[in-house]
């Protein structure tokens, strides 16, 4: 996940800022392959008829950063986009469409971008799904969720390590999960991961009850 992997963080004041630490820019288009959510999020708030400056300073950036987002000119984190649907009111789930059928065959998995840095997530529960939500994600050496630890309102957090390692810190716990390793906790506790290594790349297997 990771992404969809993540419901709504709590609001935290801060001033202004044109980009979070956590964020960075991107070359349009932002990971063209994946399901780009701005235009998502600018209809959502539109529809509740909160304006840019509202948004950005529920969530702690200025207009001009919502703005960027909302035309995917900047990638956030996982963090920061939890707050944006905390803000405007919304589950994070809402901004995928629902897949046509139940079965998932491997060739019809959705990626999806939940935020975070070097994240690569596939969708392999389907959006139609109201316990469980199961992703496939790839991290790249150095990525993760970013330096913000994040909440979710769920359950229950499963993490699998399929391949590589992963570096997840609960609360104020931190733990190093290796291949065949299973970690699960309650998301309600803050959270982030990243892959430790240099080189390799991490691959695990992510479940979220209820989805987020």
């Amino acid at each position: 996940m990771s992404a969809t992997r993540r419901a709504r963080a709590s609001r935290t004041a801060a001033p202004p800022r044109d980009t979070a630490p956590e964020q960075r820019s991107a070359t349009y288009p932002v990971r063209e392959e994946r399901a780009l959510v701005g235009a998502r999020l600018r209809g959502l708030r539109q529809a509740r008829g909160l304006s840019l400056e509202q948004v950005a300073q529920a969530i702690g950036v200025n207009k001009s950063f919502v703005s960027k987002l909302e035309r995917n000119f900047v990638q956030p984190s996982i963090a920061t986009l939890l707050r944006y649907c905390d803000a405007v009111g919304i589950r994070p789930g809402l901004l995928f469409d629902p897949p046509p059928a139940n079965l998932v065959r491997r060739s019809e998995r959705r990626k999806i971008d939940l935020g975070g840095e070097g994240l690569s997530e596939e969708l392999i529960s389907g959006d139609g799904q109201d316990q469980v939500m199961v992703l496939l994600t790839a991290i790249a050496p150095g990525g993760g969720s970013g330096p913000e630890p994040y909440t979710l309102r769920s359950t229950a957090d499963l993490i699998h390590v399929l391949t590589g390692r992963l570096e997840v810190t609960v609360d104020s716990d931190t733990y190093m999960l290796k291949p065949g390793d299973t970690l699960t906790f309650p998301p309600t506790l803050p959270h982030r991961f990243r892959n430790p290594s240099a080189t390799e790349v991490t691959r695990t297997f992510w479940v979220i009850s209820p989805p987020p």
